[in-house]
């Protein structure tokens, strides 16, 4: 055999069998490129929505003169723990039997909370009372008082704006097909609904917040809210100090030292206990 026949050319299979080859290589470089694009813009999408719908903690939207305030403290997993939240509302406000408190404030809400609740219910649970004056506190039905002289009020942190949304018009609805009337008063981004008339109330007004569904007895809380101000209870060295700890403990809990906030927190207890 000669030189040239031993050297020649590879036969034509051969250079054929390298295309694909280097196809190959080519799509899986290409597949591989597209798919750690996609996982990149996924990811910061994520992010991004994770951010956008991210609101403030309950201390930073409320007043710096806030006398009491409880909370169930959030989770990774944004999902309320019931043993937790339970176990908070026995040891930080002394009620015996929290689960006493479902169907009741299923009919001071006229929904359900499993269908209508549930569904947008964010970890962050928290109650803060202020403006009581222990002059007026005195008396046998202390949870009266706390409605009549007082701010209580309530925030239920929201994962899902929409869904929270949906279930402020259907308790609207549900109180407007009891007799209840609302007006309407708009607070920068904030729709305030506030009930005209009638005996005193811890949910007499309420409000989207910041991600929060907030519940008060008194409009003025709301809209000084919803106002904001830089300064805030999450700015206050006493309250930063009590909450260092808070991960000991199933509720997080301040007082501001005064006469006036363990009123409140009798008061509190009174209030809740006595749903029916």
């Amino acid at each position: 055999m000669s030189a040239q026949t031993a050297t020649g050319p590879a036969p034509r299979g051969s250079h054929d069998e390298a295309k694909v080859q280097r196809g190959i290589g080519y799509a899986f470089v290409g597949g591989l490129g597209v798919t750690l694009i996609t996982f990149i813009v996924g990811g910061a999408l994520l992010i991004w929505l994770f951010l956008a719908t991210r609101g403030p903690s309950a201390p930073q939207l409320l007043p710096p003169d806030t006398q009491f305030y409880a909370a169930v403290p959030p989770n990774i997993g944004g999902v309320v723990d019931v043993n937790q939240l339970q176990s908070g509302l026995r040891q930080g406000l002394g009620v015996p039997e929290p689960a006493s408190l479902v169907a009741p404030l299923e009919r001071l809400l006229g929904v359900t909370i499993l269908d209508h609740v549930a569904t947008w219910l964010g970890s962050e649970l928290a109650v803060a009372v202020r403006g009581v004056d222990a002059t007026v506190m005195e008396g046998a039905k202390p949870g009266e008082a706390l409605l009549r002289n007082g701010q209580v009020i309530f925030l239920f942190s929201s994962k899902n704006d929409p869904q929270a949304e949906a279930f402020l018009a259907k308790h609207r609805a549900a109180r407007e097909a009891r007799g209840a009337t609302f007006s309407v008063e708009q607070v920068g981004d904030a729709t305030i609904y506030v009930e005209e008339g009638g005996a005193p109330s811890p949910i007499a007004a309420f409000a989207l917040i910041d991600h929060y569904i907030i519940f008060s007895n008194s409009p003025d809380a709301l809209t000084t809210i919803a106002a904001g101000d830089e300064a805030s209870l999450a700015g206050v060295p006493a309250f930063t100090a009590s909450q260092e700890d808070r991960e000991r403990s199933p509720v997080a809990i301040y007082t501001d030292g005064s006469v006036e906030a363990e009123l409140a927190r009798a008061a509190l207890r009174e209030l809740i206990t006595s749903l029916k």
